[in-house]
């Protein structure tokens, strides 16, 4: 038996696998679980691992949102390896998008709650481009374009212009007389999630008409293309670029403002948004692990709190 978790800013999908092939899942809010400190949260997570089956499974590959450089995942590597007899590995949950893909290098571009672009250099070593939380960026994301929306609202007032319907919806939701009040507003909402909801309002302006929305959508495919770019100029491997996200899978819009931009600042580079859910990738490369395959570009996985050196392919 195999698992798969793929931990997002919202919900967390986590996948067994039967030696059979059948399958077992669960998903529940990321907020049920998390956020109680490194060890309650390793704690709860194998927990609800383990209850999705009722039995140990022989590898575990976790992608967690907050994982956003080598350190934080072998921190909680080690930490969810205490409570598993098999392999444990945890990457960036982006990082599970390119092995859901059927795509061995490449750079996965995660559009959701939050937004990041991570890749693996030839010495395994995590590179990545933004992520940095919807206060000082996270462009493109759910919770990036509300707070860029309220922006653009704000400048196109200061500038003289009427409120359109973006800023209209805006005060409706936000249950706010003024967009003066957009900040404390937003603030008071209190997480990337919740603000992050009030993405389709953004979209639902752009379809009817609002220039502001339009602009903020452009812009945030371009902040997208942008992490791409940032991570070619640092030697990325341009094999692929592959997609995934709540916003960026629902909205076509956003999608292809992205891949417009892309062409734009990587020529040649092409997006694939993926199809299916990440945690796909997870079970994936759980399955490698668990016929003895080699992982050639992914650090080290855990056994029993410590780095398992029997891995082939492992790190020098």
């Amino acid at each position: 038996m195999i698992a798969g978790v793929d931990v997002g800013g919202t919900k967390t999908h986590i996948l067994v696998e039967r030696q059979d092939g059948s399958r077992a899942e669960h998903v529940l809010e990321t907020s049920r679980w998390r956020e109680r400190g490194e060890l309650e949260d390793a704690r709860s997570l194998a927990e609800l691992v383990l209850a999705v089956e009722g039995g140990q499974p022989d590898v575990v590959v976790v992608g967690a949102r907050g994982c956003d450089a080598d350190a934080d995942c072998l921190r909680l590597q080690a930490l969810l390896s205490q409570h598993f007899s098999g392999l444990v590995l945890v990457l960036n949950d982006s990082e599970l998008l390119l092995p859901a893909a059927s795509k061995p290098t490449g750079i996965s571009v995660i559009a959701g709650t939050g937004s990041i672009a991570v890749t693996r250099n030839r010495h395994r070593e995590m590179m990545s481009a933004g992520g940095w939380g919807w206060f000082l960026g996270d462009e493109g994301s759910a919770s990036g374009l509300v707070r860029d929306a309220a922006r653009k609202v704000r400048l196109s007032l200061d500038a003289g212009s009427p409120i359109d319907n973006l800023g209209k919806a805006l005060l409706d939701t936000l249950e706010v007389q003024s967009p003066v009040e957009f900040g404390r507003a937003l603030s008071r909402l209190g997480s990337a999630d919740r603000i992050g909801a009030l993405a389709p309002l953004v979209f639902d302006a752009a379809a009817s008409g609002s220039r502001i929305a339009d602009e903020v959508i452009a812009e945030g495919g371009d902040a997208l293309a942008f992490l791409v770019e940032q991570l070619a100029k640092r030697g990325a491997p341009m094999d692929a670029v592959v997609t995934a996200g709540g916003v960026i899978s629902r909205q076509e819009r956003l999608l292809e403002a992205f891949r417009t931009a892309l062409t734009r600042r990587v020529p040649g580079a092409a997006v694939t948004l993926l199809g299916e859910p990440p945690v796909v990738g997870a079970i994936k490369l759980a399955r490698l692990l668990s016929e003895g395959g080699a992982m050639q570009t992914l650090p080290t996985p855990h056994r029993a709190g410590r780095p398992d050196t029997n891995q082939p392919g492992r790190m020098a």
